[in-house]
């Protein structure tokens, strides 16, 4: 055989191999980062379910229990229509103090104003959703707004709270935001534009 053909066969022979390393190594790659994502994605998903469904049966078990506590109180009370109370749709709410506001907020992981409603409404708390756009430019069909939660409380009065910090702030109409209550200076114009407050 001549001795071109050896080289070539050889040269040939050592692409295969490489190609075949290559290969063999993309493979590995490929199939470790795809079960990393597999097992990242069941860990992320037990964990959603898990925290989803706690939360879901506090907020059922808290309000049930809440409900049957108030209405037996209310019963042996004797308040007044007291033997209407055990009736399908009586719901009892109250106006907090200012220090379970604070507690509530505080023992609880309750970040959004959506989240502390909910529970609050679930322990028969009395909260009210304030919604408060501002001056910053946005796209088409798009607000950029703060959205606190509002206690009226029974020893300090009508208060707002900022969901993430957890901290009491000051909402007023033609005023910044940031300025009014001590945060840093926003970037962009978050002057308060309108302020509505739902119970």
């Amino acid at each position: 055989m001549p001795r071109y053909l050896l080289k070539g066969l050889l040269i040939t022979f050592l692409i295969l191999v490489v190609l075949t390393g290559i290969g063999v190594g993309t493979g590995v790659l490929v199939s470790a980062k795809l079960n990393n994502t597999v097992v990242n994605a069941r860990q992320n998903g037990f964990e959603q379910g898990y925290f989803k469904g706690r939360s879901d049966g506090f907020q059922l078990g808290s309000e049930a229990g809440y409900q049957a506590g108030s209405k037996k109180g209310y019963i042996d009370a004797g308040g007044p229509n007291a033997n209407t109370v055990t009736q399908p749709g009586y719901y009892f709410v109250y106006n907090p103090s200012y220090d379970e506001v604070m507690t509530t907020l505080g023992q609880n992981e309750l970040y959004t104003a959506q989240a502390i409603l909910d529970y609050a409404k679930s322990n028969g708390i009395r909260a009210a959703y304030v919604r408060v756009p501002i001056a910053r430019p946005a796209s088409e069909g798009r607000i950029y707004l703060y959205q606190l939660v509002s206690f009226d409380t029974v020893d300090k009065g009508m208060i707002i709270v900022e969901p993430r910090s957890h901290r009491e702030v000051k909402v007023e109409v033609g005023k910044s935001y940031s300025q009014l209550n001590g945060f840093p200076i926003s970037d962009y114009d978050d002057t308060i534009t309108k302020v509505t407050t739902v119970w």
